[in-house]
């Protein structure tokens, strides 16, 4: 059968065709930029645009250290709560909060009926007790002149040591309640400070019924102070008592307080797995307060290492990477090994050399250019 030249010309384009989608099969397709490139290039006005900043590595001497957070506490034995002792009604107030009080200084005044019982009830004591005193004297006489009978004598003697009993109580019920005898049975009683210090409360107001065991106020050494932190477990090796240390309250981040480790725990806390560090420190100028929360540094060792910029070390699939210049406009993405943060910066131990350029602002936004395609999948 003979063709036609129309039937021919339909064949030869339909052989066309099969041949190109044969011969272009084996060809890849072509994307923006493929993940597995590692340079980025940029024209001098990108490089600007993007706001990319360049540094060169260089290594620093610095101190590998363990940070223990905690927060400020006074001593136990630098603080006294000064108390009534006896119930009564306030008639003065001698201090304010805040002030420097003197061990001895008047406080308070209480005018306390109870108070004035126990003079009462010592000056009574010490009467009776005199009165059997000078009787048993009398009798001893009585008895060695042979004109009172033995017995008599035991029985005044008797009564002596038993009156001699109860004037000691009530003079000890005296000293207890910290009240001096003046020798009357007024029931005016002066409250004294126990220690030098700072009156941290004052919660005596004139006129106000207390009763005996109301805190007046709260007296406290801060000249020294304790940061009660935590260290935990895998620090715990690396930490011992003497330890010098550096705290820094958050209320104030400029200011050092040089430490001294004083005390390390014997149990470990089985929910946070820390065991507690207590640590002690001169309280500069009075500016550090009880309660501020802060961190104790420890220096451990002594490093020289690279320390880049946070800014400039990026993540991607749980490794670390930078951007090395590796000509005037190229940028090589370079996979490094980290060790410890110390504040805005990171400890390099792998993937740079000493006089190596890096990008140390921007590192983000080449990462952008370099994974167009997968941007945002972190």
């Amino acid at each position: 059968m003979k063709l036609s030249l129309k039937h021919i010309a339909s064949l030869f384009l339909l052989l066309s065709l099969m041949y190109y989608f044969w011969t272009s099969s084996d060809k890849p397709i072509q994307t923006e930029k493929a993940q597995s490139e590692s340079e980025v290039f940029l024209s001098e006005k990108e490089i600007f645009t993007l706001g990319i900043q360049k540094e060169t590595a260089t290594k620093q001497r610095f101190w590998e250290t363990v940070e223990i957070m905690g927060e400020t506490e006074a001593p136990p034995d630098a603080m006294a709560d000064v108390n009534t002792r006896v119930p009564g009604r306030i008639t003065r107030v001698y201090f304010v909060e805040g002030d420097k009080i003197q061990k001895g200084q008047k406080l308070v005044q209480i005018e306390s009926p109870e108070m004035a019982k126990l003079k009462s009830s010592f000056l009574v004591a010490r009467s009776k007790h005199r009165a059997a005193e000078e009787n048993l004297k009398r009798i001893q006489n009585l008895v060695n002149m042979n004109l009172a009978a033995k017995q008599e004598y035991i029985d005044a003697e008797s009564q002596f040591r038993v009156l001699e009993s109860e004037k000691n109580a009530a003079e000890e019920a005296l000293r207890v309640n910290g009240i001096p005898f003046d020798g009357t049975n007024s029931g005016s009683f002066t409250v004294f400070a126990p220690r030098s210090g700072i009156a941290l409360t004052r919660t005596a107001i004139p006129g106000s019924l207390v009763q005996g065991n109301h805190i007046l106020t709260t007296i406290a050494d801060l000249n020294v102070l304790w940061f009660q932190g935590k260290i935990f477990e895998k620090d715990l090796s690396l930490v011992s008592e003497g330890k010098e240390a550096e705290i820094q309250l958050t209320a104030f981040p400029d200011l050092i307080f040089p430490a001294k480790v004083d005390h390390i725990g014997e149990k470990v806390d089985p929910n946070t797995r820390t065991v507690h560090a207590r640590l002690v420190f001169q309280n500069t100028k009075r500016k550090a307060k009880i309660g501020l929360f802060g961190k104790a540094l420890l220096r451990i060792t002594e490093k020289e290492r690279f320390l880049l910029p946070e800014s400039a070390v990026v993540n991607h699939l749980n490794k670390q990477y930078i951007f090395l210049l590796s000509n005037k406009n190229s940028f090589r993405w370079t996979e490094v090994k980290t060790g410890i943060r110390k504040e805005t910066k990171v400890e390099i131990l792998e993937g740079i050399s000493e006089g190596e350029t890096f990008v140390s602002q921007g590192a983000f936004r080449l990462k952008a250019i370099l994974f167009k395609t997968t941007f945002g999948e972190e």
